[in-house]
């Protein structure tokens, strides 16, 4: 029995510290939970941290003494948050905590593309500039990024803090915002259509949600410029995966870095992972939040909030921000 879960303590890294939770309460936490074993851990909770962890109406409802989720990550998508609203369940998340290691992470993904990062390590390691006769050895066009347009897709913090960055470099930045915000930084947002066909660099930055499952497919990808790099950080499912694969095969886009898949950790047989080979195709495993300190970050932010609500301080669903 326990008054604080946390269910998988083991989506932070092991050198991140965790503050001691008050002192007035029992804590328990296990490096990672199944579904079949959720309702066991949790029957008698109060409080329950997840990061990963799906709590959906299901468990949810066989758990009366549960008060209030606090997700350890910024999407809250593993919640049934109508289900929590309907009955007095706390839900809160963490913020702020990522915005300059993930904007970081895919100004990575945008250099080791434009610069064909992954061709040339490749042909070096494999000899041929090696048995080359001139001091460079070309095999694949590299591009700049000053002068190109990026789009951005979504218009939160981590967007914000990616078009700064891109104005460093001398880059012209465009925003789209799904859930229909006119205006940011004192520039319109455009249109869907118009942001995917004028764009040199699209960088996806939104949350996944109805409106944005499978919000980039087959039609869209034809959409962009045939020399697009396409850049996901957010959520796997924000793109189909399938199209993604045909239109970097076909060349309908020049490149994609993906740190996100729509299953995590991916089958063996996910199309990505299959294609992994492709040189015009990075993927990373869902570590463009994981900075050391940006963790560090998340966990301390984490266990101030456990403590606010079990002291009366949290106490409302609007504490929620996404």
């Amino acid at each position: 029995m326990s008054d604080i879960v946390f269910l998988d303590r083991a989506t932070l890294a092991p050198q991140i510290k965790l503050k001691d939770v008050n002192n007035h309460f029992t804590y328990i936490e296990y490096p990672q939970t199944k579904p079949n074993q959720l309702v066991e851990r949790l029957k008698s909770t109060t409080v329950v941290i997840t990061n990963k962890v799906i709590l959906d109406k299901n468990i949810l409802q066989q758990l009366p003494n549960l008060k209030c989720i606090c997700v350890a990550a910024t999407g809250v998508n593993v919640v049934d948050l109508e289900f929590c609203k309907r009955n007095n369940i706390t839900v809160t998340n963490i913020v702020d905590y990522a915005t300059h290691t993930v904007s970081e992470h895919v100004f990575m993904l945008m250099l080791a593309l434009s610069k064909q990062l992954k061709s040339y390590n490749r042909t070096t390691q494999e000899g041929q500039w090696q048995n080359s006769d001139q001091f460079c050895y070309f095999t694949s066009p590299i591009s700049l990024l000053k002068g190109k347009t990026l789009g951005l897709i979504g218009t939160g913090a981590i967007a914000l803090q990616t078009a700064k960055i891109a104005e460093v470099f001398g880059m012209k930045v465009n925003f789209h915002s799904p859930s229909g915000r006119v205006k940011i930084n004192g520039q319109s947002c455009l249109r869907f259509n118009e942001v995917l066909s004028t764009s040199d660099i699209i960088s996806i930055h939104t949350p996944l949600n109805e409106q944005t499952l499978n919000l980039i497919g087959d039609k869209e990808l034809r959409t962009m410029k045939k020399s697009c790099l396409l850049i996901n950080t957010a959520r796997g499912p924000i793109i189909d995966s399938s199209a993604l694969i045909n239109a970097l095969k076909n060349n309908d886009i020049a490149g994609a870095g993906i740190d996100v898949l729509p299953i995590e950790p991916p089958n063996k047989d996910d199309i990505v992972i299959q294609n992994i080979h492709l040189d015009n195709l990075l993927v990373t495993p869902h570590v463009a939040w994981a900075s050391t300190e940006s963790m560090q970050i998340l966990a301390d932010q984490l266990i101030d909030k456990v403590n606010a609500f079990l002291m009366g301080s949290l106490l409302a669903q609007d504490n929620l921000s996404t």
